[in-house]
């Protein structure tokens, strides 16, 4: 039982694996989280990454199924700050 990973490719060398695609052992409650906790990606670098789950964005705390497969990309904003905080 696996869930695949692929990381966007400016987030592998911050990543402690150091690979673009991984495997990872399914378990009952594994979430995203886990996955980006076991990468050891910082708490700055996980507010900029988006999850995507079977091709649909996600939240890093949804649980994940055997066989899933996580995308895990730098998550951009355009526009300027003062645009944004328009929104």
């Amino acid at each position: 039982m696996a869930i695949r990973v692929k990381l966007f490719m400016t987030l592998v060398p911050l990543s402690r694996s150091k690979q673009s695609n991984l495997t990872v052992d399914w378990f009952e409650g594994i979430t995203a989280q886990h996955i980006l906790d076991a990468e050891e990606f910082s708490a700055q670098d996980q507010e900029a990454i988006a999850v995507v789950i079977n091709s649909v964005q996600a939240q890093a705390d949804d649980p994940l199924q055997d066989g899933d497969e996580v995308d895990l990309l730098v998550n951009i904003q355009g526009g300027s700050e003062q645009e944004r905080a328009a929104r």
